[in-house]
Parts: structure tokens; C-alpha cells; sequence
């Protein structure tokens, strides 16, 4: 489950939340994200081809408005951090 604040000072944690689930099949629930920056979105993209280079799935599920926005203003899409199927969140 990912923070409420998704920010840089929560992207250490969720990254060595994520590394202890490696080599498992993995879903992780973003419904309640009010903010995710940069920083937050980068390790799931990180974490989403680390998962796919091993063949494993990787996902996120119930992703937030907040979560969403936050794709769409960077720019990248939801199946590059893990949302199946992917929203329109590309401007």
C-alpha cells in the first residue's frame, strides 16, 4: 500500500517495501494517494521494470485521482508505473 503523501521523503521506505516483494508476484494499492511527486512515481517506474525484466507481475491497483494527476502532469503513462489497464492519464 503506498502513503498518503508520496513525496521524496516517503520514496526510501515504499523502495525497501518493494525490495523485500521481489521475485514474488506483486499488487500494490495506491487508492489512497493524495499526493505523489516526481521522486514517488519514479520509483514505481523503476520498481514496474524490475518486475518485468524477471518476468513477474507488477501492478497497481485503485489508483487515486491524486495518483493520476500526478502521471498526467509528468507525462507518463499508467502501464509505465504498474496500472492494467492503463487510464488515460498522458496529456
Amino acid at each position: 500500500m503506498l502513503p498518503a503523501r508520496f513525496d521524496s521523503a516517503a520514496a526510501q521506505t515504499v523502495t525497501e517495501n518493494l525490495m523485500v516483494r521481489r521475485g514474488r508476484p506483486l499488487t500494490v494499492g495506491a487508492g489512497q494517494v493524495a499526493f505523489a511527486g516526481a521522486l514517488g512515481l519514479q520509483v514505481l517506474i523503476a520498481a514496474r521494470r524490475q518486475w518485468a525484466q524477471s518476468d513477474i507481475a507488477f501492478e497497481v491497483s485503485e489508483p487515486s485521482d491524486a495518483l493520476l494527476d500526478a502521471c498526467r502532469a509528468l507525462g507518463i503513462a499508467g502501464s509505465e508505473i504498474g496500472i492494467s489497464p492503463d487510464p488515460e492519464v498522458a496529456a
